[in-house]
Protein backbone atom coordinates (compact mmCIF):
# COMPACT_ATOMS: atom_id res chain seq x y z
CA UNK A 1 0.00 0.00 0.00
CA UNK A 2 1.39 3.23 -1.11
CA UNK A 3 2.15 5.95 1.43
CA UNK A 4 -0.51 8.51 0.40
CA UNK A 5 -3.08 5.66 1.03
CA UNK A 6 -1.61 4.91 4.46
CA UNK A 7 -2.01 8.79 5.18
CA UNK A 8 -5.53 8.95 4.24
CA UNK A 9 -5.99 6.20 6.45
CA UNK A 10 -4.49 8.40 9.16
CA UNK A 11 -6.23 11.30 8.35
CA UNK A 12 -10.07 10.16 8.71
CA UNK A 13 -9.07 7.74 11.34
CA UNK A 14 -7.60 10.76 13.40
CA UNK A 15 -10.63 13.13 12.45
CA UNK A 16 -13.46 10.56 13.43
CA UNK A 17 -11.78 9.94 16.74
CA UNK A 18 -11.25 13.80 17.34
CA UNK A 19 -14.48 15.47 16.38
CA UNK A 20 -15.11 18.01 14.15
CA UNK A 21 -15.24 20.68 15.93
CA UNK A 22 -12.16 23.12 16.01
CA UNK A 23 -10.94 25.28 18.79
CA UNK A 24 -8.16 27.19 20.42
CA UNK A 25 -6.04 25.47 23.11
CA UNK A 26 -3.81 26.09 25.57
CA UNK A 27 0.01 25.59 24.32
CA UNK A 28 0.27 21.72 25.38
CA UNK A 29 -1.37 19.83 28.01
CA UNK A 30 1.25 17.69 29.58
CA UNK A 31 1.13 14.05 28.70
CA UNK A 32 1.82 11.91 25.72
CA UNK A 33 1.09 12.29 21.77
CA UNK A 34 1.30 9.97 18.46
CA UNK A 35 0.99 10.74 14.95
CA UNK A 36 2.31 11.26 11.23
CA UNK A 37 3.76 13.98 9.39
CA UNK A 38 2.32 14.36 5.95
CA UNK A 39 5.38 15.60 4.55
CA UNK A 40 7.47 12.35 5.40
CA UNK A 41 4.76 10.46 3.87
CA UNK A 42 4.91 12.22 0.50
CA UNK A 43 9.07 12.05 0.89
CA UNK A 44 8.35 7.82 0.54
CA UNK A 45 8.76 7.23 4.92
CA UNK A 46 5.88 5.70 6.93
CA UNK A 47 6.93 7.48 9.88
CA UNK A 48 5.44 7.13 13.78
CA UNK A 49 5.90 10.36 15.63
CA UNK A 50 5.53 10.49 19.55
CA UNK A 51 6.01 13.15 21.65
CA UNK A 52 6.35 14.07 25.09
CA UNK A 53 4.98 17.32 26.77
CA UNK A 54 7.41 17.97 29.52
CA UNK A 55 5.24 20.91 30.48
CA UNK A 56 2.63 23.47 29.51
CA UNK A 57 5.11 25.41 26.95
CA UNK A 58 8.31 22.53 26.05
CA UNK A 59 7.69 19.50 24.00
CA UNK A 60 9.76 16.07 23.05
CA UNK A 61 9.64 14.87 19.85
CA UNK A 62 11.08 11.73 18.35
CA UNK A 63 10.06 10.13 15.07
CA UNK A 64 11.33 6.70 12.98
CA UNK A 65 9.97 4.93 10.31
CA UNK A 66 10.77 2.92 6.75
CA UNK A 67 10.89 4.02 3.07
CA UNK A 68 7.61 2.65 1.32
CA UNK A 69 8.13 4.32 -1.69
CA UNK A 70 6.38 7.28 -3.42
CA UNK A 71 4.08 7.69 -6.31
CA UNK A 72 5.53 8.37 -9.57
CA UNK A 73 6.53 11.85 -9.55
CA UNK A 74 6.29 12.89 -6.63
CA UNK A 75 9.63 12.60 -4.97
CA UNK A 76 10.16 15.60 -2.95
CA UNK A 77 12.35 18.56 -5.19
CA UNK A 78 14.75 18.87 -1.52
CA UNK A 79 15.94 15.29 -1.63
CA UNK A 80 18.29 14.22 -4.45
CA UNK A 81 18.47 10.50 -4.98
CA UNK A 82 21.14 9.47 -6.79
CA UNK A 83 19.46 5.96 -8.38
CA UNK A 84 16.22 3.95 -7.16
CA UNK A 85 16.17 2.83 -3.85
CA UNK A 86 15.88 -0.48 -2.65
CA UNK A 87 15.46 0.01 1.09
CA UNK A 88 15.80 2.82 3.88
CA UNK A 89 15.04 4.65 6.85
CA UNK A 90 14.85 8.09 8.84
CA UNK A 91 15.36 8.85 12.17
CA UNK A 92 14.19 12.59 13.87
CA UNK A 93 14.62 14.24 17.72
CA UNK A 94 13.25 17.53 17.91
CA UNK A 95 11.79 19.94 20.46
CA UNK A 96 8.93 22.72 20.45
CA UNK A 97 8.54 25.81 22.60
CA UNK A 98 5.01 27.48 23.21
CA UNK A 99 5.48 30.65 24.64
CA UNK A 100 2.56 31.76 26.76
CA UNK A 101 0.48 33.88 24.59
CA UNK A 102 -2.46 35.56 23.39
CA UNK A 103 -4.07 33.06 20.61
CA UNK A 104 -4.02 34.73 16.85
CA UNK A 105 -5.89 33.12 14.24
CA UNK A 106 -7.44 30.37 16.81
CA UNK A 107 -3.90 28.75 17.66
CA UNK A 108 -0.91 28.58 19.92
CA UNK A 109 2.46 29.65 18.28
CA UNK A 110 5.64 27.64 18.88
CA UNK A 111 9.46 27.92 17.68
CA UNK A 112 11.36 24.40 17.44
CA UNK A 113 14.26 22.77 15.96
CA UNK A 114 14.96 19.49 14.81
CA UNK A 115 17.46 17.13 13.86
CA UNK A 116 17.05 14.03 11.42
CA UNK A 117 18.75 11.04 9.55
CA UNK A 118 18.01 9.38 6.71
CA UNK A 119 19.49 6.75 5.21
CA UNK A 120 19.35 4.46 1.62
CA UNK A 121 20.48 1.50 -0.20
CA UNK A 122 19.95 2.81 -3.43
CA UNK A 123 20.73 0.80 -6.79
CA UNK A 124 22.59 2.63 -9.27
CA UNK A 125 21.63 2.86 -13.08
CA UNK A 126 24.45 1.21 -15.07
CA UNK A 127 26.10 4.42 -16.89
CA UNK A 128 27.10 5.08 -13.15
CA UNK A 129 28.26 1.90 -12.42
CA UNK A 130 30.48 1.97 -15.09
CA UNK A 131 32.52 4.90 -14.45
CA UNK A 132 32.79 4.17 -10.65
CA UNK A 133 36.26 3.16 -10.39
CA UNK A 134 36.48 -0.20 -8.46
CA UNK A 135 32.62 -0.44 -7.93
CA UNK A 136 32.13 -4.26 -7.62
CA UNK A 137 28.03 -3.38 -8.12
CA UNK A 138 25.76 -0.64 -8.43
CA UNK A 139 24.21 -0.80 -4.99
CA UNK A 140 25.42 2.13 -2.95
CA UNK A 141 24.21 3.83 0.37
CA UNK A 142 23.45 7.48 0.27
CA UNK A 143 22.65 9.15 3.65
CA UNK A 144 20.69 12.52 4.27
CA UNK A 145 21.51 14.77 7.85
CA UNK A 146 19.20 17.77 8.67
CA UNK A 147 19.44 20.13 11.36
CA UNK A 148 16.27 22.60 11.03
CA UNK A 149 15.24 25.30 12.93
CA UNK A 150 11.40 25.61 13.26
CA UNK A 151 8.13 27.89 13.21
CA UNK A 152 4.23 27.35 13.51
CA UNK A 153 1.20 26.71 14.93
CA UNK A 154 -1.08 24.27 16.31
CA UNK A 155 -4.75 23.75 16.52
CA UNK A 156 -7.13 21.18 18.35
CA UNK A 157 -9.75 19.26 17.11
CA UNK A 158 -12.01 17.95 19.75
CA UNK A 159 -10.46 16.98 23.11
CA UNK A 160 -7.32 15.05 21.73
CA UNK A 161 -6.80 15.90 18.36
CA UNK A 162 -4.09 18.22 16.85
CA UNK A 163 -3.18 19.96 14.22
CA UNK A 164 0.21 21.08 13.61
CA UNK A 165 1.71 23.30 10.66
CA UNK A 166 5.38 23.82 10.60
CA UNK A 167 7.34 25.75 8.21
CA UNK A 168 11.70 25.21 8.91
CA UNK A 169 15.45 25.95 7.09
CA UNK A 170 18.13 24.73 8.08
CA UNK A 171 21.84 23.22 7.00
CA UNK A 172 21.87 19.64 5.15
CA UNK A 173 24.76 17.19 5.11
CA UNK A 174 24.48 14.13 2.15
CA UNK A 175 26.72 11.64 1.52
CA UNK A 176 27.22 9.02 -0.90
CA UNK A 177 29.19 5.76 -0.54
CA UNK A 178 30.49 5.22 -4.15
CA UNK A 179 30.80 8.08 -6.83
CA UNK A 180 32.94 9.34 -9.60
CA UNK A 181 35.59 12.07 -8.93
CA UNK A 182 33.71 15.63 -9.28
CA UNK A 183 29.90 14.12 -8.45
CA UNK A 184 28.18 16.00 -6.34
CA UNK A 185 25.32 14.39 -4.38
CA UNK A 186 23.65 17.94 -4.45
CA UNK A 187 24.77 20.64 -5.84
CA UNK A 188 21.59 22.56 -4.10
CA UNK A 189 20.73 20.85 -0.70
CA UNK A 190 18.25 22.01 0.76
CA UNK A 191 16.22 21.11 3.95
CA UNK A 192 13.28 19.90 4.38
CA UNK A 193 10.78 23.05 3.76
CA UNK A 194 7.92 22.04 6.23
CA UNK A 195 5.03 19.88 7.36
CA UNK A 196 1.71 19.13 8.02
CA UNK A 197 1.45 16.69 11.41
CA UNK A 198 -2.11 15.58 13.07
CA UNK A 199 -0.91 14.35 16.63
CA UNK A 200 -3.40 12.40 19.25
CA UNK A 201 -2.90 13.59 22.42
CA UNK A 202 -3.74 11.98 26.22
Amino acid sequence: MKAITHLRLWVTALLLAGGTSACAQSPVSQGWGIGVDASRAMGGHAVVQLEHAQSSELLWQVAAGRYVGTEIGMTPLWKGLKGEVISGSVMSLGTLVFPQQDHKLGASWFLGMDVSRESYRIQRSTEDTQLLSGATSGVALQTREEARLLAGAQWSVGSHLAVRAHVGMGAVRERLSSRFVGEEVSSLPMARPGGVALIWRW
